[in-house]
């Protein structure tokens, strides 16, 4: 049996950054990788040779106001819903060790078969006065009484919004207008639910705002607004799949680190510290890093963990490279609010890039439920390309008669966890019994916070993990030594 000082279990990238930062201090690290490419979600994809990103993967990086310093990593708490928006000129000074960024240029909406610059994920204040169903907003917005527990100022840390589902709040914030005509559809699009199966705290999960209702009725009226558009960075002339690719190519060449692909079956706290017992071997770790969710962890401790019915999201994307003389108009990533359209949301992800090649690749999101409900029941990738084609076509983005080069659809495995109540409470629960139990696990990614799981979570995530560690022991790292045991 081989005695490592830090076991790191899974493949996120919060572990590989951990894995990488602990093996530059000096210190031996065995990171195992049950399955899936490392980095997971972040990981991207190759198609026909081409890296493309998994939809929209991007930096957010404004906000640099009052940040923390890099000797404040300690005080990170990915339990409190976007404490990480404290470390984000950490995140871009990490970030820029390994590529330049380009400044994404403003991102749009399509609502009413117009453009807008959007307001979804990109904040643009001056869009509200603009739409159509502005001035019933305006009427809506006046007649608002404040209420200080459904106020979004409470979103954070408010006790009532750990229960309040985000139809109530969007309703109380934004009024019932803006609701229905602008984030209803949407979600319906996206996740295939209503705003009451969402909780409130996590809505930017599903990609959606919730402003103070005082900023937007100003908005609304024309009213310069004191707070910027959110900025989205992105790697010039690559990807985020492609910089998860150099951190994983520094993490297989380092003599420091050790990289398994096993199956763990069982986690078991000893006197001489953790053994990790995986298909072929078993390893022996003073500390035990864990990406995955906690459910899984604790059933290989041995414990019965809490399990809910989830509800899943149907999403897929669709990967499509095209020749840019085919392009109409190029925007970075464009949500759809339109309810004749399937697709919610497509990326430029070579405009994203600032990329000047003769191709671009777009990313275009769609949910299969919600496609089945325009176009009928259909598993035939060639059809569902067929009619996202027509779509993007309609929609002014490409030609009629383009031909993409790359055309494939991927779905994600399993659906997309819907943040509600049920898997909330399952998942805190779970978390409390570990801690509980074992509260020296360190306790990454899936397991750190319920959806601490953006890609600036899990940088600092990583970061964080080895600033706090500060002891080293010798280390047999020989094959004789990792050879495996019975």
């Amino acid at each position: 049996m081989t005695t490592h000082h830090t076991v790191i279990v899974g493949n996120a990238l919060a572990g590989m950054i951990a894995a990488l930062e602990l093996a530059k201090q000096g210190k031996q690290v065995t990171l195992i990788n049950p399955g899936g490419p490392l980095g997971g979600y972040f990981a991207g994809l190759q198609i026909d040779g081409v890296m493309f990103d998994a939809g929209l993967v991007k930096f957010e990086l404004d906000g640099y106001l009052n940040q923390a310093k890099w000797s404040e990593l300690a005080s990170y708490d990915p339990t409190l819903r976007n404490d990480v928006g404290r470390f984000l000129k950490i995140v871009h000074e990490w970030v820029q060790k390994y590529t330049p960024l380009h400044q994404i240029e403003m991102p749009k909406m399509m609502v009413d078969d117009a453009v807008y610059d959007d307001v979804l994920l990109s904040n643009a204040y001056h869009s509200f006065g603009q739409l159509p169903f502005a001035r019933d907003c305006i009427a809506e917005l006046q007649q608002f009484q404040a209420n200080a527990a459904t106020h979004a100022r409470q979103k954070a840390k408010g006790d009532a919004y750990e229960i309040m589902d985000y139809a109530t709040a969007s309703v109380a914030n934004h009024g019932k207008t803006m609701h229905e005509r602008l984030i209803a559809s949407y979600l319906l699009k996206s996740q295939g639910v209503s705003a009451d199966r969402i909780l409130a705290r996590y809505h930017r999960v599903a990609w959606l705002p919730l402003f103070y209702p005082e900023t937007l009725l100003e908005s609304y009226q024309g009213k310069p607004c004191r707070l910027s558009p959110t900025v989205f960075h992105y790697p010039k002339r690559g990807g985020v799949g492609s910089l998860v690719g150099k951190v994983k190519t520094e993490i297989l060449v380092h003599p420091n680190i050790r990289y398994v692909t096993q199956a763990v079956q069982q986690v078991k706290k000893t006197e001489e510290g953790w053994q990790v017992c995986c298909t072929e071997s078993k390893l022996l770790a003073t500390d035990l890093v864990w990406t995955y969710q906690p459910m899984q962890l604790l059933k290989c401790l041995g414990l019965q963990p809490i399990t809910v019915q989830e509800t899943k999201s149907a999403i897929a994307i669709a990967f499509f490279r095209i020749r840019k003389s085919d392009i109409r108009h190029v925007y970075t990533f464009l949500n759809i609010v339109d309810l004749n359209y399937s697709l919610y949301r497509i990326t430029n992800q070579s405009a994203c890039a600032d990329d000047r090649g003769d191709f671009m690749n777009i990313a275009a999101e769609f949910n299969a439920d919600y496609f089945r409900r325009l176009y009928g029941d259909s598993t035939d990738d060639k059809f569902i390309i067929e009619k996202l084609l027509v779509e993007l076509a309609q929609m002014r983005l490409i030609t009629a008669d383009a031909v993409p080069e790359i055309a494939q659809i991927k779905r994600v495995p399993g659906g997309f966890l819907v943040p509600d109540k049920q898997a909330r409470d399952a998942w805190e629960q779970n978390h409390r019994t570990i801690i509980q139990h074992y509260p020296d696990v360190a306790l990454l990614a899936m397991s750190s916070g319920f959806f601490a799981t953006s890609l600036n979570d899990q940088v600092v995530q990583g970061l964080h993990y080895a600033a706090t560690q500060q002891h080293v022991l010798p280390v047999d790292f020989t094959d004789e030594a990792f050879a495996a045991t019975a």
